[in-house]
């Protein structure tokens, strides 16, 4: 097991070393596998979701499946067409090969277009782990599957259908900051073919799993029904198929972390287990005192984002601010200024796409309203992105 897991770090390091920003979702997408869980990516286009996907499905030597749905998809598209000599002869049964019902780890974009009929066959093949279409009954070898979508829905019963899948996070562009490094990685990735050197078998994930259900879980029972009794005070309802479910993500990141008993330190996943942006934002922060354990030298982009809500947020804003206003240009010479004003305007999007002013820290309203003042705009210019 040992080796097994040493296996899965190199191919992290690998795999999302070739991809900027995005370890943590290539981290959760095989923390989803190996707990035999679904993971839900949310953001705009562009971002590299399906990227770090097909990243992920580099390192597993099991069946791919991806698809992009649309409003007319057909069901055939994703689970197969019907075989015409079977249906001849009076039976009905689909041709699933190399599709979804064959796949070990499905990527599904765009999942919440899909029509009723889509999303019916989907939610047996998640839950159940078996694929139905007439008499025809086939169990599905799925280990993962991972949706992504622009944004969460707005209509319950797709609501209903979005809480099948255990982790979600949330996927928004590369910092300004890494901007230079996304240029130079994405120009490698697009002039030389990528190869992993390390891949997992099958049986490797069948044995990864395997310990995954036998982690001693006893330590963590009463802290995690604590987390869980806290969220729910506050209105932050789980469901009770998350929260028995939700073990198992425990149990999965103890594993990575090298350890057979799992502790307070491996209860960082539950922050992944609320599938809206704000309110998982508002956990971060509510159990940051339960939560500051949290370690895993595998996992580590995950557990610190699991961290990391506003409060710290505003704090690095204010670090980041400080240093601008510390480092402006005397004089405007060489484009210093120019460039200067751009890391101001940049940061100033940064504040107002995070905080409303309702919720704007008063030592981030101090610093906004001086980075205002050194772009001389009026401190009560409330949307940055009117400044020039």
């Amino acid at each position: 097991m040992v080796d097994l897991v040493a296996k899965v770090k190199r191919i992290i390091d690998q795999g999302a070393g070739a991809l900027v920003q995005r370890r943590t979702v290539f981290e959760l997408v095989i923390l989803g596998v190996l707990a035999r869980e679904h993971v839900l990516l949310i953001g705009p286009p562009g971002t590299g979701k399906s990227a770090a996907v097909q990243s992920v499905a580099q390192h597993l030597s099991g069946t791919y499946f991806e698809y992009l749905i649309g409003r007319f998809t057909e069901p055939s598209e994703l689970f197969g067409a019907l075989d015409l000599k079977a249906l001849r002869e009076g039976e009905m049964r689909p041709v699933t090969h190399e599709m979804l019902p064959e796949a070990n780890i499905a990527f599904l974009d765009e999942v919440f277009l899909g029509s009723t009929a889509i999303l019916n066959t989907l939610l047996g093949i998640l839950n159940e782990r078996t694929f139905k279409r007439g008499s025809h009954k086939m169990d599905v070898p799925l280990w993962s599957c991972v949706a992504a979508s622009n944004a969460l829905p707005d209509d319950p019963m797709l609501g209903a259908f979005a809480d099948r899948f255990l982790l979600t996070t949330f996927v928004n562009p590369v910092e300004p900051d890494q901007i230079t490094n996304l240029l130079q990685t994405g120009w490698q990735f697009g002039q030389s073919e990528q190869s992993a050197s390390d891949t997992l078998s099958p049986d490797d994930v069948a044995t990864l799993s395997a310990g995954v259900l036998e982690t001693d879980l006893s330590q963590i029972l009463e802290p995690y029904a604590h987390i869980v009794r806290k969220l729910a005070v506050r209105g932050m309802v789980l469901s009770d198929r998350r929260i028995v479910r939700g073990q198992k993500l425990i149990a999965a990141a103890a594993l990575l972390a090298g350890r057979k008993t799992a502790t307070v330190a491996d209860l960082w996943p539950v922050i992944y287990m609320v599938n809206d942006q704000a309110l998982q934002d508002q956990v971060k922060d509510l159990l940051a005192d339960e939560l500051q354990a949290g370690e895993n030298p595998i996992l580590r982009d995950s557990v610190q984002a699991a961290s990391y809500g506003p409060a710290a947020y505003a704090v690095d804003l204010v670090s980041e601010g400080q240093k601008l206003l510390d480092t402006r240009p005397k004089l405007a010479l060489d484009g210093e200024d120019e460039g200067w004003q751009i890391q101001v305007e940049g940061l100033l999007a940064r504040i107002d796409a995070g905080f409303t002013q309702d919720d704007l820290p008063e030592n981030l309203s101090l610093l906004r309203s001086g980075l205002l003042a050194a772009l001389n705009v009026p401190a009560e210019n409330t949307d940055a992105s009117s400044v020039s």
